[in-house]
């Protein structure tokens, strides 16, 4: 199971929950892209202090990653044509960042340039994930968001506040395991009536239907990440979906308990 592609994340990790819980299985989803809907971002409200222009590009590059949707099946011209949409976007981030970013920017750049020739296997690589996140975590200094810490240990998060304030929000992501891989996936409860083991539980079309992509962050074993939310009053649940393991048979870790819950106000 492949959970954190960049391009990706917002369509499959939830659906990908739902079989395993379904099916007591985790298989290979790479054909089953499906849009999720993420809110919009604006940047230049929500960035707030900091390096303007900077944080103003991040917040709304970050708001439209995960409104694209490319697989092993999208076309050249998908490719192309989501390289139009978020060059402009990723410009205004990558021309106006930080020197203590610099060396994420210039890992990221090949993914982005890949796509303006058709290309999107660098872009939903894990790696590329991985690095932006970790670009994340390295620029909420420079900007005046709300933060707050969360801690993966296995199996469970750790330090999840029971409440966050509307809007964007920059969650510091540690991992404190010394052997297992975690991530911090991030969704909207759009029917209150459902707690999130009994959304997991629905036919994946009926679970995607009642949730909204928020974001994520992936940390290794003993390090970091950050996730950038932008977030809507409501209910929300966090969720661990990597293997038992690290393999690709293991058993996600929400079956392990790896789930928490919070409330936006």
């Amino acid at each position: 199971m492949n959970t954190r592609r960049f391009g990706q994340l917002a369509a499959r990790t939830f659906v990908t929950g739902a079989l395993v819980v379904g099916l007591a299985a985790c298989g290979d989803d790479d054909d089953d892209d499906v849009a999720v809907d993420a809110p919009e971002g604006d940047g230049e409200q929500a960035a707030g202090g900091g390096d303007d222009a900077f944080c103003a590009g991040l917040v709304d590059f970050n708001a439209a990653v995960p409104e694209t949707d490319l697989s092993d099946e999208s076309t050249e011209e998908e490719i192309v044509a989501t390289h139009e949409r978020l060059e402009p976007l990723w410009a205004e981030l990558r021309d106006n960042a930080p020197d203590d970013v610099q060396a994420e920017i210039d890992e990221l750049n090949p993914a982005i340039d890949g796509l303006a020739e058709g290309d999107a296997e660098a872009f939903n690589a894990d790696a590329t994930f991985e690095t932006y996140s970790a670009m994340v975590s390295k620029a909420i200094p420079a900007c005046d968001f709300e933060t707050a810490s969360v801690t993966a240990v296995d199996y469970a998060f750790e330090g999840v506040p029971e409440t966050l304030p509307a809007g964007t929000v920059a969650i510091d992501f540690t991992n404190a395991s010394e052997g297992e891989e975690h991530e911090m996936v991030v969704f909207k409860n759009n029917d209150p009536s459902l707690s999130i083991e009994e959304l997991l539980e629905l036919p994946e079309e009926e679970a995607e239907s009642k949730i909204t992509f928020a974001g994520a962050a992936f940390a290794p074993p003993g390090g970091e990440g950050s996730a950038l939310l932008n977030l809507e009053a409501g209910d929300y649940s966090m969720i661990c979906f990597v293997p038992v393991g690290g393999g690709e048979d293991g058993p996600p870790h929400f079956t392990e308990g790896m789930v928490a819950e919070f409330t936006v106000e």
